[in-house]
């Protein structure tokens, strides 16, 4: 059995250098190289020194420090409540919160544009009600869509991290406070934020690294080269330029920067798991500090804020997917030919793009799930199960298993570029290598989903049916399968929910008639068929939720964990 845990293990390892750290290292390559092979600084010096690539990644930074600020500013209060409060719409809160999480960047984009756009149904509201001309919210292709977009899509991390810590802090060093005479604000200033700091901070950092790799947004909302950052520029290189040293030196100083800041997220994620004197078991929910009417309104306000801004751009798709233009200038009306334009040209005549789209999309989805769940399961296994007794060997692959997660698809689609000679061929379109690297952007979200359930099973129920004669396999499939089908199901959902939303690697590698759903709708909305874009964005949807409610049901048979 030692014998084929560990030839799982060397294949899949096999599997990463091959499809990972050997494409990395090939972009890595091309910043140290010259073009006669030898090592040198040029490449990285002349990114260095020139104003317009140090005002590239001056404005990614400034961009991702604002963006990470409104997201705590704005899931911080969510923490609160979540952590402190009971109130009607509390469920609602956690299940917006969770909607950024399943939906891909490119489809945040679409409701974005058509929800705040200058003729979008903000815009058209104030407008109609204040009989204005011209739109009052002019925020697209500008620095305040890309920092509401990214505050959209990443508050509920700040949300989630902080409610996690909240919720464990004991509420009787505040309440001595009070009856010592300090204020509700001097009191959390000056005992509960300290302490939440860790979470804060952790929850900031893993924002900012998120937005510091964003692709899809920056590629549409910015507009053009005023908003350009580092990862859309490297695609611009690449893809545009035909320029792999620039690039790949570009890349060079992503990937520095996201280690940096992986190692300040791990840095803050222990301090949060540390015991502390002030940390109790997670408390059960309730009105902890007494409400009154200004926090009730809180609470609605907030609440309003967090539908509109989450439910807003994403039903916005929806309701503009069943309308249809009388002209160009004219009203929409209530029409299913949105839904029709997308299976015919610009000529009316029948044309297969948007079916191979989706054809493309379930395919490369469900090729991810069945190559990510098997790998993402055995690394669960050699994780929790400690296969190799030494502790710095074991550390050393764990870390370099998970690596994937701070390196930004962009650079490993750029890395298949540079080595697609040298990979199995697949006739040129690009599919094969976007099945691998849709695998290798997807199974450490499967690791993630495994481990944590493998981590509570008692090793001595697994010793129990090995003592009454059990043998290992017939323990895995037998005890331990089952009680990790719900965590096995949650994995293969993300993994096909990531596959399916991907665009940043897809957009490098795709080639010839190849082509995505994310793929297609950046298509539709560069050429202006928004309409389309939103019957598209409205399948996408669709697909996206079925695949975690077909998922739920599959796993729904959670036994308890002994």
């Amino acid at each position: 059995m030692k014998a084929g845990r560990l030839l799982s293990l060397s294949v899949v390892l096999l599997f990463l250098t091959l499809f990972f750290y050997v494409p990395v290292f090939s972009v890595l390559k091309k910043a140290f190289l010259s073009s006669t092979g030898a090592f040198t600084l040029i490449n990285l010096k002349t990114i260095i020194i020139s104003p317009y690539y140090r005002k590239i990644i001056l404005f990614t930074i400034e961009q991702s420090a604002l963006s990470t600020l409104f997201a705590l500013l704005l899931g911080f209060p969510g923490a609160y409540l979540l952590a402190r409060k009971n109130f009607p719409g509390k469920q609602v809160l956690k299940a917006a919160a969770a909607v950024p999480f399943v939906l891909p960047s490119i489809l945040a984009v679409l409701g974005f544009v058509i929800f705040f756009g200058n003729n979008g149904y903000i815009n058209r509201l104030f407008m109609g009600l204040f009989l204005l001309k011209d739109p009052p919210f002019k925020i697209l292709y500008s620095m305040k869509a890309i920092i509401l977009a990214h505050t959209f899509y990443n508050f509920p991390i700040a949300m989630r991290i902080i409610t996690a810590l909240w919720e464990r802090l004991s509420v009787h060093q505040s309440h001595a406070a009070h009856s010592l005479g300090a204020g509700r604000f001097r009191s959390f200033f000056t005992i509960t934020l300290p302490q939440l700091m860790p979470a804060v901070l952790s929850a900031a950092s893993i924002i900012f690294l998120f937005c510091f790799s964003s692709f899809a947004i920056i590629l549409v909302l910015g507009g053009g080269p005023k908003y350009t950052t580092i990862e859309v520029e490297i695609y611009r290189l690449a893809k545009v330029s035909f320029n792999p040293e620039s690039a790949g030196s570009l890349a060079a100083i992503g990937i520095f920067f996201s280690f940096l800041l992986m190692y300040i997220t791990l840095h803050f994620q222990s301090k949060v798991s540390q015991p502390e004197d002030f940390i109790l078991p997670p408390l059960k929910t309730k009105n902890t500090i007494p409400g009154n009417k200004h926090i009730n309104l809180f609470v609605v306000i907030y609440l309003f804020i967090i539908l509109v801004l989450v439910a807003g751009p994403l039903i916005s798709v929806i309701i503009k997917s069943f309308h249809y233009p009388v002209s160009r200038a004219g009203k929409d009306f209530l029409s299913l030919r949105s839904y029709a334009g997308l299976f015919q040209s610009d000529e009316g005549t029948f044309s297969s793009f948007t079916l191979t789209a989706i054809k493309n999309s379930l395919f490369f989805a469900f090729a991810t799930v069945l190559l990510s769940i098997p790998a993402g399961t055995i690394l669960s296994y050699f994780s929790v199960k400690k296969w190799i007794r030494t502790t710095i060997i074991t550390r050393f692959i764990d870390t370099l298993v998970m690596l994937p997660m701070i390196v930004s698809s962009v650079i490993i689609g750029l890395g298949y570029m540079f080595i697609r000679k040298v990979l199995p061929s697949d006739g040129g379109n690009g599919q094969l290598l976007i099945i691998l690297a849709h695998t290798i952007i997807a199974y450490p979200f499967v690791v993630r989903s495994i481990t944590g359930i493998l981590e509570k099973i008692k090793p001595s129920l697994s010793h129990a049916a090995m003592s009454l004669g059990a043998s290992p396999f017939r323990v895995f499939t037998t005890i331990e399968i089952p009680l990790l089908k719900g965590a096995v199901m949650t994995g293969a959902a993300f993994a096909f929910a990531l596959s399916i939303g991907e665009l940043n690697a897809t957009i490098l590698l795709a080639r010839g008639k190849t082509v995505t759903i994310p793929l297609a709708l950046y298509r539709f909305i560069g050429s202006y068929h928004f309409y389309r874009a939103c019957a598209l964005g409205t399948i996408l949807i669709i697909l996206t939720f079925a695949a975690f409610v077909a998922m739920e049901k599959l796993g729904s048979d959670r036994r308890r964990i002994p």
